[in-house]
């Protein structure tokens, strides 16, 4: 009988295999570095990795580990990324042996944007999904049929909700002032943002500025943009967005939890910024972040992006996420820039 892989802790020197499972993401060699080895809360980088009788990789797992809070209270928690297993190894039972090593890594492991298989591979392991996590989208330069009838749902959406709506422009005006940087605002505003409303979420990956710094501005291919929204000379509210061509990403958002005001506002200033985009999408867990955006004309997809919680002491706290939290959204940002750059 073949002996069977086995978990071995982490060495550099299985970089290259681990490389070469992957070797279909061409920019994966180019955000290594980025991803793992220069984590920004000091993290080491501890991810799981599977080898053969000759020590070759044929299985891996990888892990972003983040400080997030709790009702305020920092708590470490990991991002389980990149689960490769080699195709003559599957169907033995060695991915459910990678999660189980996964397990003892951290008591909060967390799972975005994950495929129908490795689903149903998390369920059996004890993994909640979490379906409060929501799609939308905003259409404005329809493409047959199907675009028209998508920007008349649309109309319908921002008929039905025009009296929450109609004020935001008069709220810019009196209230909060926009505008638009390549870079995020001075480190000590941003965390001084981020102090003032860490307590306004149940739970939320910590955005201090060391952690909006890493996951943004120093991507090694993206290239974000940063809404600042400002209430009498004092930061309020942040919002990042990345644009492809035409479409509009809204990725992330740092600013009180509660207030809508506030998010409605953002919302729209970026709507009216990028006049241009033919389609803006955005992804939140938030409730009232999603009325904002239905208020706005976006429609609410039916499709959930999956996201996955391994608890070792289950809760009920709720989190908060957004598109920039997948890493999906900075695989895709690379692979948008690795295609614009060979055109």
């Amino acid at each position: 009988m073949t002996d069977l892989p086995s978990c071995v802790p982490w060495q550099s020197r299985y970089r290259e295999g681990v490389l070469r499972l992957f070797s279909d993401v061409s920019h994966k060699r180019q955000i290594w570095d980025w991803q793992f080895e220069s984590n920004p809360c000091g993290f080491p980088f501890e991810p799981v990795v599977l080898v053969d009788q000759e020590n070759e990789v044929v299985g891996f797992n990888g892990v972003m580990p983040v400080l997030a809070t709790d009702k305020g209270s920092e708590i470490p928690v990991l991002w389980s990324c990149d689960f490769f297993l080699a195709k003559g190894w599957r169907g033995k039972g060695l991915g459910s042996d990678i999660k189980y090593e996964l397990h003892r890594k951290s008591p909060i492991i967390m799972a975005f944007g994950i495929s129908d298989r490795a689903s149903n591979v998390l369920s059996h392991l004890g993994w909640v999904q979490d379906t409060s996590v929501e799609s939308y989208r905003m259409v404005r330069k329809p493409g047959g049929w199907r675009g028209w009838a998508f920007m008349g749902l649309q109309l319908a959406n921002r008929f039905l909700a025009r009296k929450s709506w109609s004020n935001w422009r008069a709220t810019e005006q009196n209230d909060l002032s926009f505008s638009v940087r390549s870079t995020l605002p001075p480190s000590n505003d941003v965390d001084g943002l981020w102090a003032s409303c860490a307590g306004t979420y149940e739970r939320i990956v910590a955005r201090n500025y060391r952690y909006l710094d890493w996951r943004y501005q120093k991507h090694p291919l993206a290239r974000y943009a940063f809404v600042r929204a400002e209430r009498a000379g004092d930061l309020a509210g942040i919002l990042v967005v990345r644009t492809y061509g035409e479409h509009l990403r809204i990725v992330d958002y740092v600013g009180p939890g509660n207030d809508r005001q506030l998010k409605q506002a953002i919302i729209g200033y970026a709507v009216n910024r990028w006049r241009h985009a033919a389609q803006i999408s955005a992804t939140t867990s938030d409730h009232q972040f999603g009325e904002c955006f239905l208020a706005a004309g976006f429609l609410r997809l039916r499709g959930k992006p999956r996201f996955f919680r391994y608890e070792k002491e289950p809760s009920d706290a709720r989190w908060f996420i957004m598109m920039g939290d997948s890493d999906g959204e900075f695989l895709q940002a690379a692979g948008d820039f690795c295609y614009r750059a060979a055109l």
